[in-house]
């Protein structure tokens, strides 16, 4: 969920385009909840920043450090 201080509406605008099926599903959403199409696409993309913004370098290299391990693993079965 949006922390408090992201939740409210300032006067930032972006302006995004996005494909009708899109539009409609937010929408659909919108409706449901009872809330504006805005407060929708605010939510979402609230939920997907942090998991876009995190640190790659420190992961790429734990993914890095895994993966000489299975190869000298897999080497050691050689033997």
């Amino acid at each position: 969920m949006p922390r408090e201080d992201e939740d409210r509406l300032v006067s930032h605008r972006l302006q995004v385009v996005i494909s009708p099926a899109i539009k409609a599903r937010i929408e659909r959403i919108a409706k449901v909840k009872k809330v504006k199409p805005q407060r929708i696409v605010l939510e979402a993309l609230t939920y997907y920043l942090p998991l876009v913004d995190q640190d790659f370098d420190g992961e790429f290299a734990e993914w890095d450090r895994l993966s000489d391990e299975a190869l000298v693993e897999f080497e050691k079965g050689l033997e």
